[in-house]
């Protein structure tokens, strides 16, 4: 059973929604006041980079680096931030998202 939370909650949402669309256009009418496209940018496919096979910890430095670029291509607000475990000695390396100013 929905709760009367629940179906505030999603007025709410669709008001969003709602008003989100509202705000959308008015940009793109300001963006077509200007000349300036305001169709949607296709879509990034990565393309297939030439990997030298499975890439380990022993593997040189640049196979790593060419992985993690390949891997993330299309995405130019994630780092790759080192983490390691004291306790149990393990190490590696986690993506994070940043928002660039």
């Amino acid at each position: 059973m929905v709760g009367i939370g629940s179906v505030a909650q999603f007025v709410d949402l669709r008001r969003e929604v709602e008003r989100l669309r509202t705000e959308n256009a008015r940009l793109g009418r300001l963006l077509e006041l200007r000349g300036q496209d305001t169709s949607a940018a296709p879509e990034q496919l990565s393309a297939p980079v030439e990997l030298p096979g499975l890439v380990t910890m022993a593997s040189p430095t640049h196979d790593k680096l060419a992985l993690f670029a390949d891997r993330f291509r299309a995405r130019t607000d994630v780092y790759a931030m080192r983490w390691n475990n004291v306790r149990t000695g393990a190490a590696g390396y986690r993506t994070l998202g940043f928002t660039r100013t």
